[in-house]
């Protein structure tokens, strides 16, 4: 019975946020890679969401389709390769979590393709918003806001590692959800 619930609230916590509408963005990038844009469209027809890439007079070039909602997208040089990488907030379950919950996607522009860089499974606690920002030595780091209790909220920094994100620090935790949130956006 607590399993039927639970989905039937998760149910309701996703369809509030459709009522919304869709989260749509597009993203214009311009690195010695890539010179073009990133669009996220909801393909109302096909229930997908739709991830292109374009170039700069909007021709396309690849996209990716997935049925799961997304709730974030972001750019950044994330594994430091000199490549905008596109850091894609999706709330799906896992073949290990069967839980939809909010993950956070990785994905290269490799040589004109969209790619997976990393798929998370998780973070350290789990994932409710996240920002792309570099650091004072010109690093992207991935600020997070994570949920630590029913009413409490953590921030912390991640950067990528030898393969995925590491944990480096957590900046406040025990905190309510506005502070938070003002701590990200900073």
């Amino acid at each position: 019975m607590k399993i039927g619930i639970f989905w039937i609230i998760s149910l309701l916590l996703l369809n509030s946020c459709a009522e919304s509408g869709p989260f749509e963005k597009e993203v214009y990038i311009k690195d010695n890679f890539f010179n073009g844009f990133v669009k996220l469209e909801k393909m109302d027809r096909i229930q997908k969401y739709k991830l292109s890439i374009t170039d700069t007079s909007k021709q396309s070039i690849d996209y990716i389709y997935t049925p799961y909602e997304v709730f974030q997208l972001e750019t950044g040089d994330v594994n430091r390769d000199g490549k905008t990488d596109i850091c894609l907030g999706i709330i799906k379950p896992t073949p290990f979590d069967s839980i939809l919950k909010k993950r956070l996607f990785i994905f290269q522009i490799d040589r004109g393709y969209i790619r997976p860089l990393w798929l998370s499974s998780r973070l350290v606690n789990p994932l409710e918003e996240f920002a792309v920002q570099t650091d004072s030595m010109q690093q992207t780091i991935i600020h997070t806001m994570e949920q630590t209790g029913p009413q409490t909220f953590c921030t912390r920094f991640y950067k990528w590692g030898t393969f995925g994100m590491t944990y480096l620090s957590t900046e406040q935790d025990s905190i309510n959800y506005e502070h938070a949130k003002q701590q990200l956006h900073r």
